[in-house]
């Protein structure tokens, strides 16, 4: 999927990792929860969720990392790659999961999918299937050339 990505992207390396995530914590909470819900709705759970998705796909961001950077763009229609709003080189320290700030519990729960970056670019992956952010976590801050 990550190759799919990054070819819609018109980006020339090897993608590693993708991720659809959220410009904000607000429309993370609603939108996100509201996709997230719709696909357990049997029959007419997979509209309901394309539906939110097109309703939604302004405040959407994809995040890709690739052999070399790492690259946030805004989403368009059906996970088209938009304009690009951020790229980055991977390596040590260059973005951080969940919130930096000690909180409470539900609070600590629901910004568990927050990707902050080193310059404090934060976006927000859905908390309940938060397994891509931490893969996005996990290859961007491996160095460059370490394959």
């Amino acid at each position: 999927m990550a190759q799919r990505v990054a070819r819609r992207a018109r980006l020339d390396e090897q993608a590693v990792a993708v991720a659809f995530t959220f410009n904000n914590l607000l429309t993370m909470v609603i939108f996100g929860v509201a996709e997230d819900v719709a696909r357990f709705i049997p029959a007419v759970g997979g509209l309901v969720d394309l539906a939110v998705s097109l309703l939604s796909f302004y405040f959407h961001r994809i995040v890709i990392v690739t052999s070399d950077n790492v690259y946030i763009y805004r989403d368009l229609p059906f996970h088209i790659p938009g304009r690009r709003l951020a790229a980055y080189r991977r390596g040590p320290g260059l973005v951080r999961l969940g919130s930096p700030n000690p909180e409470s519990g539900i609070s600590r729960f629901i910004r568990r999918g927050q990707l902050t970056f080193h310059d404090g670019t934060v976006i927000f992956h859905g908390f309940l299937w938060i397994r891509r952010a931490q893969y996005i976590e996990q290859e961007a801050n491996i160095p460059n050339g370490a394959y």
